[in-house]
């Protein structure tokens, strides 16, 4: 099975392909990464069969490795493997891609920059498609900061603008200041255990000390509520809606925040081992999806109503984490990829035809788009959690293990979360595709960018009835709903729709009702202030130190450099006035006397013998003089 290895390699060959190319001929050739990507997918169905009908997380049926150097006689490895898990993340990453990929066709089509677009992508697919494959944890780290380098090109692909500028450079500090969590959590790992196989940490990971779990658990966490937009790290993914429509449904459906949910669901068993770390994962997943579910209800912007709902799902999968149910976990992950990326290409779709993302100029579209109304529907039915979509069924398996923790608490919480969702995917469906028309010149969509959606949507309908086999490919009992649960989540989620019904089919006047809770209103339309916040907490207290570590530099660290600078001139200075004054005049003086004691006797030098004579006397009389003086001494 060594052609496993192809199903991640193919986009990064398209990638190396198209990376050096001009941009003329790159773009001519946006066909290359759309094949590839395609062919990997169909390796990764092939791949699928192959492993059915699966077994136990963690139990390799394909490994290989390389050994790229050795450090402190430790090996640091290449190392590959396929389990089932990852078996099922290779075909909704690459079926995702894919579909992305074919709808990018179209809706890139005028750009004169999607020769890049392209490669980026093909990149950025290749990076999630190795990161699933992963058996060593420090290549894991190294495709999670690849997919943060793909995300920040693609949010800022737009560059020119302010907002996608903006947007790109918050979504990547934000993401790399959560990352120092991964980097500490690596640190603390090898000194443990001394290497990063996967499989070595997992079985280990029981009789390390509860210290090096706790900061493990930690780190990780942290690392994941960055890459998949959990409280109080949630502030970069709705920012991020800045970037082409088609890799919002990539980057915010199977790719980059999904990377957050499959790391820790991997680590999972050495989080288990910490109270804590379970705690926590509860405890932030609930505030992140009830915080997630009440901002997409105040959203206009469907790309941005549509963020916030995926934070809120995300949240969810976070407390399925901490009910140490993995396998709902992924269930769930696995079905909000193909549903949300349907969302998220269907509203492009709409804002091709309307040329607005503000749903409050949209209206009347269910008579003009009927399959983009149809497939929209069924991706927000089951986002919602209606009977019988997938959405229903992998929503309820993360309660029910909720509830088997016995925490009533937190399946209440789901419960309001669940009835949020509901609510705001009729405020979408009412204000979008019913009511007055509001745009003029609407068409459906072309084919490029149907049969994607359509293909997402079949999945989406269809997925749900495969949860116990699902379950079981992981290794695990599979089961349906129970029965009392299935209708208290139904009612529920009716309920919702019902008051998104009234709300905004017109019953009920909204504008009145905003008006009479204004203060509410205007906070969850000014994002519960988590900008602010920021600004105020974090980003104002950062640059006032800038900008006294600017002072002193340049008032200390300058003034010392220019002082002995200064008196180095000075000093200099002198030493070239002594050189100049004292050594050259002395030097110069001698050379003066010199030429004048010699022009003296030159005068001597007459060629008469007789003063030849007379000079010769002089000198013995002087010389005798001079020895009788000093013999008298």
């Amino acid at each position: 099975m060594n052609w496993i290895i192809a199903i991640p390699l193919l986009p990064a060959i398209a990638f190396l392909l198209t990376v050096c190319l001009p941009r003329s001929v790159r773009n001519k050739i946006v066909m290359l990464p759309v094949v590839m990507m395609i062919a990997s997918a169909v390796l990764a169905l092939v791949g699928l069969i192959k492993v059915f009908p699966g077994g136990e997380i963690g139990h390799s049926i394909w490994s290989t490795s390389w050994t790229l150097a050795t450090i402190a006689a430790s090996p640091l490895k290449l190392s590959l493997s396929l389990d089932p898990l990852a078996t099922v993340m290779l075909v909704m990453v690459s079926i995702v891609g894919s579909c992305v990929q074919v709808f990018s066709l179209f809706y890139m089509k005028d750009d004169d920059r999607k020769g890049w677009y392209f490669t980026v992508l093909s990149l950025f697919t290749s990076a999630m498609l190795f990161l699933v494959m992963g058996a060593d944890l420090l290549f894991i780290f190294a495709m999670w900061e690849i997919m943060g380098l793909c995300s920040y090109l693609l949010i800022g692909f737009w560059y020119k603008d302010e907002a996608p500028r903006k947007a790109s450079q918050k979504a990547f500090l934000v993401t790399r200041a959560a990352d120092i969590g991964f980097i500490v959590a690596l640190a603390a790992i090898y000194t443990q255990c001394g290497t990063f196989d996967l499989a070595t940490i997992l079985s280990s990971a029981a009789s390390w000390a509860p210290s090096v779990l706790l900061v493990v658990s930690l780190g990780l966490i942290w690392a994941a509520m960055g890459k998949s937009a959990q409280w109080p790290l949630m502030v970069w993914l709705p920012d991020a809606m800045a970037g082409p429509t088609p890799s919002s449904a990539l980057i915010h459906a199977a790719t980059m925040v999904a990377a957050g949910v499959f790391v820790l669901a991997r680590m999972l068993p050495v989080i288990a081992l910490s109270h804590i770390g379970l705690t926590l994962l509860t405890t932030i997943g609930i505030i992140t999806a009830l915080v997630g579910g009440f901002l997409a209800c105040f959203q206009t912007d469907i790309k941005k109503m549509l963020a916030y709902s995926t934070i809120s799902q995300l949240g969810l999968m976070f407390v399925g984490l901490g009910a140490n149910a993995a396998v709902p976990t992924l269930f769930h992950l696995t079905t909000h990829a193909f549903f949300k990326s349907m969302l998220f290409l269907a509203a492009g779709i709409i804002i091709h035809a309307t040329h607005t993302q503000d749903m409050r100029k949209m209206g009347g579209l269910a008579r003009k788009m009927p399959i983009t109304t149809v497939v929209f529907s069924i991706g927000a039915f089951s986002l919602a959690g209606l009977v019988p979509l997938s959405g229903f069924f992998s929503k309820d398996e993360i309660f029910a293990s909720v509830l088997k923790t016995g925490n009533t608490t937190i399946f209440a919480l789901g419960l309001v979360m669940a009835l949020t969702t509901a609510l705001y995917v009729s405020k979408a469906w009412f204000t979008v595709f019913f009511g007055k028309p509001r745009t003029k010149g609407v068409h459906e969509g072309t084919a490029l960018e149907l049969v994607p959606v359509s293909i997402l949507a079949a999945l989406t309908l269809v997925l749900g009835f495969f949860s116990p086999a699902f379950a079981r490919f992981l290794g695990h009992e599979g089961a349906w709903p129970e029965m009392g649960l299935a209708t208290i989540s139904s009612v529920v989620t009716l309920a919702g729709a019902l008051i998104g019904f009234f709300m905004y089919a017109g019953i009920i006047d909204t504008e009145k009702l905003s008006h009479r809770f204004n203060i509410l209103t205007r906070a969850f339309n000014e994002k519960l202030y988590f900008d602010y916040a920021y600004d105020l907490i974090i980003i104002q207290p950062y640059m006032k130190f800038c900008d006294l570590c600017w002072k002193f530099d340049a008032k200390v660290i300058d003034g010392i450099v220019n002082g002995v600078s200064k008196a180095y001139v000075g000093l200099s200075a002198l030493s070239w006035s002594f050189d100049g004054s004292v050594i050259d005049g002395a030097v110069n003086g001698c050379a003066t006397l010199a030429k004048k004691t010699g022009n003296t006797f030159k005068k001597l030098q007459s060629g008469r013998v007789l003063n030849y004579q007379r000079l010769m006397v002089g000198a013995v009389v002087i010389l005798l003089f001079v020895v009788v003086i000093l013999k008298g001494a």
